[in-house]
């Protein structure tokens, strides 16, 4: 049936729905493990590379950078195709893998485009860190002096913790602050690119516009998803340390430990997708 404005639901209800959506329809794990083994396999690419050609001269510095590029894009692509994978079953009730070449194809450009302008923002936070540099410019402990004192006595070093713990500590906060407002801000623009097809910029004031318009709803909803990846994300890995300690091979620990990273992902891109739907207040065909 058809779900239009009048349909609210809490974020717990979100997550629950989500996950009853992703059990009907598996295909939405497509391109989270399309995205997990891709990262893999460049990664072993760029080891292999570095490894075996090195009578090439490789610059380690551009081999990095080109890794980083092709993550980006692979992650994007991803994205992309999933959120709009999402977006077809949660409005239509149907997707098909297809989906995810054509919105990968659409978007990621995009997508891409959004990671680099809020990493751009996110580095804001550099700011508040000058007047913890411009005081120990002022100070008399240089580089040596640290050195020495570390190799000697510390406690040596003690008026200069003393100096700055007041700047640092106001620094550790602006920063905590500042990143954490950004993320509630510009949490769904990814989502707004692909689902609304807007444009970069729009997308980030359609995102800062719902946090400052449904503040409680939005901030609730994202820190529940933020803990739920969280705490799934410690699982995985402990589970591996688990597995090790039992005797068991670390390949199926690995394996275990993907297998819920790309449950996570495609439950999250759902979830995100599901809400930004609803809390926008655009129609859905969902069996209930």
């Amino acid at each position: 049936m058809f779900l239009g404005k009048s349909m609210t639901e809490n974020a717990f209800t979100t997550i629950v729905s989500g996950l009853k959506l992703l059990k009907r329809h598996p295909i939405l794990l497509i391109p989270a493990a399309v995205h997990h083994v891709a990262i893999i396999y460049l990664a072993l690419l760029l080891v292999f590379f570095v490894l075996n050609f090195n009578y090439f001269e490789i610059n380690s510095l551009a081999v990095y950078l080109a890794g980083v590029l092709l993550t980006l894009f692979i992650s994007s692509f991803a994205t992309a195709g999933s959120v709009g994978m999402a977006k077809e079953v949660i409005e239509s009730g149907a997707t098909r893998s297809k989906h995810l070449l054509s919105y990968g194809k659409k978007y990621t450009f995009k997508l891409v485009l959004a990671f680099l302008f809020i990493t751009l923002i996110r580095t804001v936070f550099s700011l508040f860190w000058q007047p913890v540099l411009n005081r120990v410019g002022d100070m008399e402990f240089n580089a040596d002096y640290v050195l020495d004192a570390l190799n000697t006595d510390p406690s040596l070093l003690l008026p200069m913790f003393e100096a700055l713990a007041v700047p640092v500590l106001i620094a550790v906060l602006a920063t905590a602050a500042y990143l954490l407002l950004v993320s509630f801000m510009f949490y769904f623009v990814s989502y707004i690119i692909v689902i609304d097809n807007l444009s970069v910029f729009k997308s980030y004031r359609k995102s800062f516009k719902l946090l400052w318009t449904r503040p409680i709803r939005v901030i609730s909803f994202v820190f529940l998803v933020t803990v739920i990846q969280m705490l799934v994300t410690s699982a995985s890995v402990l589970l591996i340390a688990v597995f090790n300690h039992f005797g068991f091979p670390f390949l199926i620990g690995l394996t275990v430990n993907l297998v819920l990273l790309i449950l996570l992902a495609a439950a999250m891109n759902i979830w995100v997708t599901r809400f930004y739907i609803i809390l926008t207040g655009k129609k859905m065909a969902e069996m209930q």
